[in-house]
């Protein structure tokens, strides 16, 4: 999408957020995530977050961190950037061996220019069994780039990570994981993951029968991907769109979408996910869900989250 686009579609969510408020009495306090690929590709990057800013949202960004120049951290900095995610898989050597030999070092240079500038910055990393056994490691490391702290998710094996299938934690492994990152999560530095699975480890489960989404999940729920072509997807790692914003506005789209809102009924969740007491608040990842079934030749958005450890 040019940028004109871009600002267009901005708009068109503006006015979305803007009838709701008006007809259902509710705030709405929308943000928009700048992911890729690359960001810091994409030539119209800071006039679309401009316009963003002017228009009230808050916004994000999720880069490899690379490509970041002085006058890109002083501009994320004066637009109040909220949050800047940098990926980090690991101590250097193990970063470069996934990402390629001196990526580390140009990720840190980034983070470098970023914080100098006054940017919040935290590390992203996605959890494999490459790197598991790293956790500590790889949070000290954050420390020392100077991150203000490090999140956690889990490598969804579809796009270049079809070929790591095999690396994939077991439930056990990852319920271990995510313990190990709770136990290192300071007021000083925080050590989190936004993953719905994670939130079981602390939260409540409710009734069997509760059939009101709380949280979890968000694709389709409390987020979708517009991609740089106009679809919209539920979540930019599950590749089924729900129409284009070039032939149908994001209001309609949201309110009419059958794929969205199979997402948000219960009863599209058949097995394990759709009769778990943590349904309201986790249902597992479903990018996850979809990505393992499809490599098992059976692809189903609605399959049982495999990594889940809650109904082994």
């Amino acid at each position: 999408m040019a940028v004109d686009e871009v600002k267009n579609e901005i708009d068109g969510a503006t006015e979305m957020f803007q009838a709701w408020e008006q007809e259902h009495g509710i705030r709405v306090s929308p943000s928009i995530h700048f992911t890729g690929g690359e960001p810091f590709l994409f030539e119209g990057l800071w006039e679309v977050i401009t316009h963003a800013r002017d228009k009230g949202y808050g916004v994000a960004m999720m880069t490899n961190g690379s490509l970041i120049i002085p006058d890109d951290a002083r501009k994320a900095s004066s637009l109040s950037v909220s949050d800047i995610q940098v990926s980090l898989e690991g101590p250097p050597a193990l970063h470069d061996s996934i990402r390629g030999k001196g990526s580390f070092l140009a990720a840190a240079r980034g983070v470098e220019e970023l914080v100098r500038a006054g940017n919040r910055v935290s590390a992203n990393v996605t959890l494999s069994r490459l790197n598991v056994e790293t956790i500590q490691d790889t949070v000290e490391t954050a420390k020392g780039m100077g991150f203000y702290g490090i999140g956690f998710s889990r490598i969804v094996p579809c796009g270049r990570g079809k070929a790591l299938l095999d690396r994939l934690l077991s439930p056990q492994e990852l319920k271990s994981a995510y313990q190990k990152i709770a136990s290192l999560n300071h007021p000083t530095f925080e050590v989190v993951s936004g993953d719905p699975l994670a939130g079981t480890l602390s939260g409540a489960a409710l009734s069997s029968g509760c059939n009101l989404s709380l949280a979890g999940c968000s694709a389709g729920f409390s987020g979708v991907t517009i991609t740089s072509d106009g679809s919209v997807m539920p979540c930019r790692r599950i590749g089924l769109v729900a129409g284009n914003l070039r032939k149908m506005d994001l209001r309609t789209l949201w309110a009419s979408s059958r794929l969205f809102w199979r997402l948000r009924k219960r009863e599209s969740y058949q097995g394990k996910c759709g009769s778990c007491s943590f349904w309201p608040s986790c249902r597992g990842c479903r990018a996850v869900a979809y990505a393992y079934s499809a490599a098992q030749g059976k692809p189903d958005l609605f399959a049982d989250d495999p990594q889940c450890w809650i109904n082994d």
